[in-house]
């Protein structure tokens, strides 16, 4: 479960910024911060769809699945938000690219798992993963 806990606190960290960004708001805001702004919001959805797989199935796997979770994933989303949420703007299309890399690990990870499990009830996981592997946008 610690695993969900720190991609839960990197979920966290991201709405902390984005709502940062938006008080903080210079009334200029350039075509390219808001893709970026558009940007982070897909990712930060799709880091909501990837916990919520994760809980449903810690719930429905139980023990089996959790030893297929990779922490160290996780432990590098926290500290990428982390830093997110430290830097300047600078850095940011940098700070994407990896917070989408370490997302498309996660998925990665777990259709990975999920295979090898090969279980009924992570069909409908499995199918909901790729999906969000196809739609994770490029960056």
């Amino acid at each position: 479960m610690s695993s969900l806990k720190h991609q839960t606190e990197a979920l966290k960290l991201l709405h902390e910024l984005q709502a940062n960004r938006m008080t903080g708001r210079d009334t200029r805001v350039t075509v390219a911060d808001r893709a970026r702004e558009s940007l982070l919001s897909r990712l930060m959805d799709i880091l909501s769809q990837i916990i919520s797989i994760e809980l449903d199935l810690t719930s429905s796997l139980s023990g089996e699945m959790k030893c297929f979770l990779r922490h160290k994933d996780s432990v590098d989303l926290k500290n990428i938000c982390l830093r997110m949420a430290v830097t300047e703007s600078s850095d940011s299309d940098r700070n994407l690219k990896e917070l989408r890399l370490c997302l498309q690990l996660i998925v990665d990870n777990l259709l990975s798992a999920l295979r090898h499990h090969n279980n009924l009830s992570s069909t409908g996981a499995t199918r909901q993963l790729m999906g969000i592997s196809i739609t994770l946008p490029d960056i």
